[in-house]
C-alpha cells in the first residue's frame, strides 16, 4: 500500500468519525444556544456556542483542502483518477482537483439535485473503474452533506427560538391585522363617531 493510498485511508476515517461526532454532539450545543435564548441573550454563551460553528466551517475547510491535495498524490502515484464526459482518462492538476474537490462538494450540499439534473461545476468526472475512489468520493460527500444539514436545521431551529422568545418578551410587536378587518372596524366605528358629532 503506497502513502498517498494510506492517507486517503486515514483522511476517509477521520471524516466519518468527524461528521459522526458533529451529528451527534450537536445537540449539547443546541442546549447551550436554548439556555442562551432563556436567560436574556447571553454574551457569553452565544460566543461560546459560535465558536463551535466556526470549528465546524474550519473542519470543513481542511477536509476541503485535504481531499484536494489526496488526489494530487494519488495521481503522483499513478493511480488513474479522473475521466473526461467521453470517458478519456485525464490527469487534473491542482486546479482541476480543486474544482473536482468543489463539485463533489456541491452535490453533498444540494444532495440528489445536481445528480439528477446531470449538472457539474467541473469539467472532469471520477473514474468509476476504480471502485474504491468511488467509495472515497461518497465519504467525502456525505461528510459534506451531514454536516451542512446539520448546520441548516441548527440556524432554522435557532431563528424559531430567537422569535418565539422576543415575543415572550415584548421585543417583537404583534402583528397588524390585515386591510379587509381593519377597514370593516372603521366601518364600524364610523357610526358612533357620528353620533358624537351630532350630539
Amino acid at each position: 500500500m503506497t502513502l498517498s493510498l494510506t492517507f486517503a485511508l486515514l483522511l476517509s476515517v477521520a471524516m466519518i468519525v468527524v461528521a459522526v461526532l458533529t451529528w451527534f454532539y450537536h445537540d449539547t450545543k443546541h442546549r447551550d444556544l436554548d439556555s442562551w435564548v432563556q436567560y436574556g441573550f447571553s454574551v457569553d454563551t452565544l460566543r461560546h456556542a459560535l465558536l463551535y460553528y466556526r470549528s465546524m466551517g474550519i473542519s470543513m475547510l481542511v477536509f476541503y483542502v485535504l481531499f484536494t491535495v489526496s488526489c494530487l498524490l494519488l495521481q503522483s502515484d499513478g493511480y488513474q483518477l479522473f475521466v473526461y464526459r467521453n470517458g478519456e482518462p485525464v490527469t487534473a492538476g491542482p486546479l482541476g482537483s480543486a474544482m473536482f474537490t468543489f463539485d463533489l462538494v456541491l452535490r453533498g450540499g444540494f444532495f440528489d439535485i445536481m445528480e439528477h439534473f446531470e449538472m457539474s461545476s467541473s469539467p472532469i468526472l471520477m473514474n468509476r473503474a476504480n471502485s474504491w475512489f468511488v467509495v472515497y468520493c461518497f465519504v467525502f460527500r456525505i461528510y459534506y452533506a451531514l454536516t451542512l444539514m446539520r448546520i441548516l436545521v441548527s440556524f432554522v431551529w435557532i431563528w424559531v427560538r430567537i422569535r418565539r422568545a422576543r415575543e415572550a418578551y415584548g421585543l417583537t410587536p404583534p402583528k397588524r391585522a390585515g386591510l379587509r378587518r381593519r377597514g370593516l372596524r372603521l366601518r364600524l366605528r364610523s357610526p358612533r363617531r357620528d353620533r358624537s358629532t351630532s350630539s
